[in-house]
């Protein structure tokens, strides 16, 4: 995974671990601003929101 939309794709039906896992990759890789970055805790934790 490199690029936004496929973080984004990963998180629709990930349980708890993947969820982490996808999380993890994406706050590692450069190439995700920290405004994605978030966009894609909203989405894996939207109850948190």
């Amino acid at each position: 995974m490199e690029q936004f939309q496929e973080y984004w794709d990963a998180l629709e039906e990930a349980g708890p671990k993947m969820k982490e896992l996808v999380l993890d990759r994406a706050a590692n890789n450069s190439k995700i601003s920290l405004s994605e970055l978030q966009q894609l805790v909203r989405r894996a934790y939207p109850e948190q929101a």
